[in-house]
């Protein structure tokens, strides 16, 4: 059955078509319709939603032009993104359990993509919702060991690459304007908010700077529940 929050066909194109001009890039019709699909579903499940959007970067394995000279020892795999929200999960059950709070965790929804510029590895850019009723904010993620919700992306990323927080907390960027706050009205009445929400989404679609040769998943989403 069809979403009510869902894009009707022409506001779907229109989106696409936007996304395509403001990031010059073709954009993947089938990536972001699944991208889109995790929005609708998280909407159908909770009214109001807290978006953060990262960017996990690898660390520099080896010395520029010299590939003998190691610099650390990352796990550097293609399973890395799947470690990464895995961990955060793990994190977000023991603060439920923690905090005394009835019920199922409230674990996010999740959209990925993966890219490759002219570094040496590949980079995810990564959008997490959350249920806005129990998690509302990033926190302070320049200040180390604090318990938020960007210190645990942080030491969930460091955690799958298998290198030490503190000293590679860095390799998760906040972008500007790397969160958003929308409700199911926003949703149902296409308000300039979510509508940017969505553009910001449609990042992930576009095929410029994939790897389409190694044969790896350049996106990767949750579990569609409805």
């Amino acid at each position: 059955m069809k979403s009510p929050c869902e894009l009707s066909e022409k506001e779907f194109e229109s989106l696409r078509l936007a996304a395509e001009d403001k990031y010059q890039s073709r954009i993947s019709n089938y990536m972001l319709r699944r991208s889109l699909a995790v929005v609708y579903d998280f909407l159908e499940n909770h009214n109001r939603i807290f978006a953060v959007f990262v960017i996990l970067r690898f660390a520099q394995s080896h010395v520029p032009d010299e590939p003998d000279l190691p610099l650390c020892f990352q796990k550097d795999d293609e399973k890395a993104i799947t470690r990464a929200l895995d961990s955060l999960k793990s994190q977000l059950r023991a603060e439920h359990k923690r905090s005394g709070r009835a019920g199922e965790p409230a674990l996010p929804a999740y959209i990925w993509a993966r890219e490759r510029d002219t570094s040496e590895h590949p980079h995810y850019h990564l959008v997490l919702l959350f249920d806005r009723e129990v998690y509302a904010y990033l926190g302070n993620y320049t200040k180390r060991d604090t318990d938020n919700m960007a210190t645990r992306i942080q030491k969930a990323w460091c955690s799958a690459i298998g290198l030490d927080y503190h000293d590679y907390a860095s390799r998760v960027h906040f972008p500007k304007n790397h969160t958003a706050w929308f409700a199911r009205h926003d949703a149902l009445t296409l308000s300039p908010d979510y509508y940017d929400f969505l553009l910001r989404v449609a990042y992930l679609a576009k095929y410029n700077t994939k790897d389409l040769s190694d044969g790896y998943r350049n996106l990767g989403t949750s579990q569609i529940t409805s």
